[in-house]
């Protein structure tokens, strides 16, 4: 018969065995949370410089003409799709949100794209009178 010393010795390898392994397998799960953190991170400030633009936009609209309003995008993995009344947040593959303006956005002839930087929109007056918003970098 093994005295309890013995036991606790020969018991010791396993028990550490155990615990690194269950300790690597919680690093790999923290790891993969901690990813997905960032990534949802990144969305969500997309996210938020569509809605930000969109108010911009909407605020241009109820002005007068000439009126300007200044934007910053932060659109990382994203990029905004605008053609004429309807704005969409495209991130990825995959439609995030999708907005329709009262005036119509231009950048040099029809849709357009636009992402991360900083934007100056514009309340203009066409040659026919109507209005529209357009959108410049800075």
């Amino acid at each position: 018969m093994m005295r309890r010393d013995a036991k606790g010795v020969e018991s010791l390898p396993v028990v550490l065995l155990l615990g690194a392994v269950l300790a690597a397998s919680t690093l790999a799960i923290g790891t993969a949370c901690l990813d997905r953190v960032q990534r949802l991170g990144k969305r969500q400030r997309a996210i938020e410089s569509f809605n930000t633009f969109v108010e911009r936009a909407r605020m241009i609209s109820t002005g007068g003409i000439g009126n300007v309003q200044q934007v910053e995008l932060e659109l990382t993995g994203g990029k905004l799709v605008i053609d004429a009344n309807l704005v969409q947040l495209i991130y990825g593959e995959e439609v995030l949100r999708s907005e329709t303006l009262p005036l119509p956005v231009v950048q040099d002839g029809g849709g357009f794209e636009i992402g991360t930087g900083s934007y100056a929109i514009e309340l203009l007056r066409g040659d026919k009178g109507g209005y529209f918003l357009k959108v410049r970098g800075l």
